[in-house]
């Protein structure tokens, strides 16, 4: 039998039926002709397969919202609907990246503070962690050590520390927040 190639649906034609109409038929062929291309695109951009999915998602989300903003005449549609994918994978980056740097002190306090809860640590394994954990402080920086020290194992406040250090605050917190990173990273490993 002789099968005819069906002829690709026009992007700008569905975009504009998605703008105009909400055709959620031609959102449903554009999210099928053109998600899996996003998906490989971002793929070899960032080798982080979670992530790409997740562009992909946003993107198409974007699209969704945003379809009535694409003007056929400043370019093709695919190239618009690229544009919103790098747009929504640097926001995705940036995001990602500021949350990575920022480690604050309640994100490790419950891991720093179990073995006060007897029922959560048995009685045998309190010296081993405590030793574990005074090990792990000791290989901060003094200043550091101090602080955590203070703020997490004799559970002071943050200004108390800085009157007590004679340091201002923003100091307290900048030296806690160094230190339970470095912890976390040896953790880790």
């Amino acid at each position: 039998m002789f099968n005819e190639a069906v002829p690709a649906p026009d992007v700008a034609t569905l975009l504009f039926n998605i703008a105009h109409s909400r055709c959620k038929r031609s959102y449903e062929t554009l999210f099928v002709l053109v998600a899996p291309k996003l998906l490989n695109f971002t793929r070899k951009q960032l080798r982080d397969e979670s992530m790409a999915m997740e562009i992909v998602q946003e993107t198409m989300l974007k699209i969704w919202l945003k379809s009535h903003l694409y003007d056929e005449s400043k370019g093709a549609a695919l190239t618009w609907i690229y544009s919103v994918a790098r747009n929504v994978k640097f926001d995705m980056l940036r995001k990602s990246k500021h949350q990575q740097d920022w480690v604050q002190g309640d994100d490790l306090w419950p891991t720093l503070c179990e073995d006060q809860d007897s029922e959560r640590l048995p009685k045998e394994f309190r010296s081993i962690v405590s030793r574990e954990l005074d090990d792990l402080v000791n290989t901060l920086p003094p200043q550091q050590a101090e602080v955590v020290r203070l703020i997490c194992l004799q559970g002071v406040s943050h200004q108390e520390v800085a009157e007590a250090l004679g340091i201002p605050l923003g100091t307290v917190k900048s030296r806690l927040r160094l230190a339970l990173q470095k912890m976390k990273e040896a953790l880790d490993d």
